[in-house]
This record gives C-alpha cells, structure tokens and sequence, in this order.
C-alpha cells in the first residue's frame, strides 16, 4: 500500500494557524496604525536586504569571479586572432603595393609599345646570313621606305631582331640568335631586368650573369625592356628552357627559345620609329 505524499501532522496544523494569526494580525496593524509601514520597511532594508545580501555575497563573488575570468580568457582569444589578422591584413597590404606598381609599370610599358606600333612595314626575306659570321638576313626594304638603322623587327610571334644596315632597296638585319646581339630584357613574372643573348650554334638564347640566388623558373616569359632604346618593349623574346645553377660560382647558365620560329620565317614586321638608334 502507498503512502500518502502529505502527512497528516499536528505541528503543521498549528504552523498553519500561527501563520493565519499573523497574517490577520499584520492586515489589521496595517489598517488601524497607517505609520506602521515606516517599521516594515525599515526592518526590510536594515535587517533583512543586509541578511540577503552576506548570503548570496559569497556566491555572487564566485560567480562574478568565474565570469571575469571567462571574459578574459575569450579576450586573449581575440586579441590574439585580431592581432593574426591584422599581421595578415599588413603582408597583403605589400603584396598589394607591389602589384599596383607592376600593374602602372606593365600600362607604362604597354602604353609605349601601342604608340610605336602604330605604323610598320611588312617585308620579304630576300636573304639569310648575309653579313659574314652573323646570324642575319636581308629584308626586300630599305630607305626609299623609310628604312631606319635601329629599327626593331619581329614576326607576328616574337622579336626577329633589329635593323644594322640599309640600301636604297633592302636592309640587313641582326637575328637575336647572334652570339654579338644583346637585347635588354625583363622576367614577365617577377619584373627582373636580365640581358638576353644569341647563341648561334643551338639557335637558342642565354640569359648573361643571372646570380644563382634569382627568381627565376622554366617557362618564365622575357620580353624586351626598352632599355636604352634599343628595341620597342613588351615584345616577347622567348620562354625559359633551361636553368643550371653552377655550385661555387655565382651566376647560373639560363637558357630560353625564341618566341620566334627564326630560322623559318619568310615575312617580318618592320617598325616605323626613327628615334630608334644603336647603341
């Protein structure tokens, strides 16, 4: 048999009435003494808000303790994530410098090669290797049409080389391919300026004093710089083929092909800028 969940109880009873009277007694109070209200509430705030407050003090602290500690411990988190991101926000910010300086460099460049590419001259080869020991080859142009010592010449792939000598009617041309040709270049990727030479054996190109330490990969493209005006710039020499770095010495040997297929080109493209002259 189960128990009852209230127990019948004497003492409960008697609790019970003793709470009624007090009640009662506390209505009536209130109602025939008015000023007795200044004595509830002043037992309320000196005796029992005093009372109150030592006992929910020692949890209070604990509690607020507990939390201050907390707080701090997620603002070490986030001082140390925003200190993270701004480390971050600062190395894109150099990377962002240095690609607005390539991006108003390469427009300077690109703005130059559209202002002298405007008017060229399309020529035959008439001749190849016509200045003895050179890589060369003759046009079927010459200074009737307006033919200028310096001129760069290319094909609609890369750089050909440059005008050395005229006639009334043709023109010889210096290949790149040649061991006495010196075009000044730039690395595409990284901005670098490198002088690119001919090496009429392979029909290939080397990089001169490239330092083992440089920023430098296959299939890297170079194209001309435009330095000391010896060539219109931006136009494409040829990619890395080759990269041997020497131990103990400080240049490596850098190889690249021709953007150009030289050796097979039948027509070249001739620009039409007069202050274009050797160096």
């Amino acid at each position: 048999m189960s128990s009852p969940i209230f127990k019948k109880s004497v003492t409960n009873f008697y609790l019970l009435l003793l709470l009624i009277f007090l009640s009662v007694t506390s209505i009536v109070f209130d109602q025939k003494y008015p000023t007795s209200n200044h004595i509830r509430v002043a037992v309320n705030d000196f005796i029992l808000n005093p009372i109150q407050i030592i006992v929910k003090t020692p949890s209070s602290f604990f509690n607020d303790l507990v939390k201050k500690k907390k707080t701090m411990a997620d603002m070490e988190i986030e001082i140390n994530k925003l200190r993270k991101e701004n480390l971050t926000i600062k190395a894109n910010l150099q990377r962002i410098d240095v690609l607005e300086n390539e991006v108003t460099r390469l427009r300077s460049i690109r703005a130059t090669a559209i202002n002298k590419i405007k008017n060229i001259k399309i020529a035959e080869v008439a001749q190849r290797d016509v200045i003895p020991n050179k890589k060369s080859l003759k046009m079927n142009i010459g200074s009737n049409d307006g033919v200028v010592v310096g001129q760069t010449v290319m094909g609609v792939n890369g750089l050909v080389g440059q005008v050395v000598e005229i006639s009334s009617f043709t023109s010889k041309v210096l290949l790149i391919t040649d061991s006495s040709s010196n075009v000044p270049a730039i690395i595409v990727r990284t901005g670098q300026q490198v002088i690119v030479k001919g090496e009429p054996r392979k029909n290939i190109m080397e990089i001169s004093f490239i330092k083992n330490e440089a920023d430098i990969q296959k299939g890297d493209l170079i194209v001309t710089s435009g330095q000391a005006k010896r060539f219109i710039p931006s136009i494409k020499i040829g990619r890395i083929e080759n990269i041997v770095k020497n131990e103990g010495e400080r240049f490596s040997n850098v190889t690249l092909i021709p953007s150009e297929s030289i050796n097979d080109i039948n027509e070249v493209i001739v620009t039409s800028d007069e202050n274009e002259v050797i160096k």
